[in-house]
């Protein structure tokens, strides 16, 4: 983790000032000999040895189990060299003395995060942040463990925190962005929950649909919720954005005339702290209404894009292209966010993570084979992901490889027989590789998620090409039913219309 760093140039101050502990303990052979050794430790963790350092370590915790200094430094040496289960044994060997032990808190919860246990994580942290609640690297680290165990609100308040000790750190900005999106994405679910088909939920779901550039259904999400609420204060200007998107500038005007004027406020609320500009108290709203879930989600939706902006005038980091890169994928811009993603690759070169992420991007933008060499280098690392050898295999089928591809899919089946896309893929490629009867069972099964037809399609070829009639005839039977439903939905997709 980054921000650990700094700290560790503070903790080292321990390693540095341990002559004068071990000469307190004892004035001997004995502790000239441990000063020595220290620094020798000291030094290969200074030059990125830590391996060579944590058996010096040990021996000086052996040798002087009553000196919390060696302890901490062997769970530095062993976090820095990648070993945190073994760190988080020494952190709790080390608390088991001394409960409030500043150091052995902090890197507990680092090594738990780095072990992807965000839950064992947090209570330490907060721990920490009880002993120095000045500690910036315990904040940020808190916020993320929070967001890892899907605490969102909380994690926004604690990446909030951050940036205001941390205003150009781009990793507080975009957290707080990956939060607030949550946050008003579980306020949504909770309007389906409580307000189905009420002014709010459709007022709110034509952001979301707005987000997705799906300017026609959000058009008429809004358009819903005047019809049901014709005072609903915002939705005229929201209207008429959308005209203007769309290339309507005389409908836009039109359209924002109709706006009324702000809210007489006789007391607090919500929409009122809003429409005022008091974002973070309208966002910390706990109304459990319609109206003040509304605005407490378009509070946290507004904090969210403050957050994004703030990022983007940083200097270029990894966390401004993921921004980026995700904003474009939530409006399936799939080009654009492979472009992020490269540009994010080059400030962490290397990073798996973000390697899968452009792969992936790169897929959905029809070009899988464009990402064929680094989805191969990937799975070098982890040849037991179902999902690498998927896109392997997808990515072989594109080029029109369908052998080659088998062997990926067929791995990728036999990693996980549930999923899906995998056995679709699978079935598909031994259908045009020949293999019609070994291709029905992954179709059959994939069919559980053929939303166009496109599986029943084939599933019909392959029936056919099996000698497998009767059943072929009632598959293409059903394919033409979906293909007759979606010309139907086709017809009664939104438009946008004139106010």
């Amino acid at each position: 983790m980054a921000c650990i760093g700094t700290h560790l140039v503070r903790v080292a101050t321990l390693i540095a000032g341990l002559a004068g502990c071990i000469a307190s303990v004892a004035a001997n052979q004995s502790a000239q000999d441990a000063v020595r050794k220290s620094a020798q430790a000291n030094a290969l963790v200074q030059a990125g040895k830590p391996e060579a350092a944590i058996p010096i370590y040990r021996e000086l915790v052996a040798a002087f189990p009553a000196e919390p200094s060696f302890g901490v430094n062997l769970a530095i040496a062993q976090y820095k060299a990648g070993l945190y289960r073994e760190a988080v044994g020494e952190c709790r060997r080390l608390l088991a003395a001394r409960p409030a032990l500043f150091p052995a808190l902090l890197f507990l919860g680092a090594s738990h995060l780095k072990l992807d246990e965000a839950s064992n994580a947090i209570q330490p942290l907060r721990q920490a942040l009880s002993i120095d609640p000045n500690d910036r690297n315990a904040r940020i680290m808190l916020a993320d463990a929070l967001l890892a165990d899907q605490q969102f609100a909380e994690s926004a308040d604690q990446y909030a925190m951050a940036a205001q000790a941390m205003p150009d750190s781009p990793r507080a900005w975009y957290g707080q962005i990956r939060c607030y999106a949550a946050v008003a994405a579980e306020i949504l679910a909770r309007l389906e929950k409580t307000a189905p088909g009420s002014a709010e939920l459709l007022a709110l779901s034509g952001d979301f649909e707005k987000d997705r550039l799906q300017f026609a259904r959000a058009f008429q999400r809004y358009r819903q919720a005047l019809a049901r609420q014709p005072s609903f204060r915002g939705l005229h200007a929201k209207m008429a954005e959308i005209y203007s998107l769309t290339g309507h500038p005389e409908w836009a005007a039109a359209e924002r005339a109709r706006e009324g004027t702000a809210p007489r406020c006789a007391g607090p609320s919500t929409e009122c702290d809003f429409a005022a500009g008091r974002i973070e108290e309208a966002a910390a709203a706990v109304g459990s209404s319609p109206g003040a879930l509304y605005w407490r989600g378009l509070a946290v939706r507004a904090l969210a894009e403050r957050a994004y902006t703030r990022l983007q005038e940083l200097p270029p980091s990894r966390e401004r292209y993921q921004a980026s890169a995700e904003s474009n994928e939530r409006g399936a811009r799939y080009r654009e966010a492979a472009a992020a993603w490269r540009e994010a690759l080059a400030v962490a070169p290397g990073e798996s993570e973000l390697q899968r992420r452009l792969a992936l991007a790169l897929c959905h933008a029809n070009d899988c084979a464009s990402a064929l060499p680094l989805l191969k280098s990937l799975l070098a690392g982890a040849p037991a992901s179902a999902e690498l050898n998927y896109l392997c295999g997808l990515a072989l089928n594109s080029t029109r490889e369908p052998g080659k591809a088998l062997a990926y899919l067929e791995a990728a089946v036999r990693l996980d027989d549930k999923f899906l896309p995998a056995r679709a893929a699978l079935g598909e490629a031994l259908l045009e590789a020949g293999s019609p009867e070994r291709a029905i069972p992954h179709l059959e099964a994939a069919v559980a998620e053929d939303e166009n037809g496109v599986r029943r399609y084939q599933l019909a070829r392959a029936l056919q090409a099996a000698g497998k009639r009767e059943q072929a005839l009632a598959v293409l039977r059903e394919y033409r039913e979906i293909l007759s439903r979606r010309a139907a939905a086709e017809k009664d997709e939104p438009r946008i219309t004139p106010p």
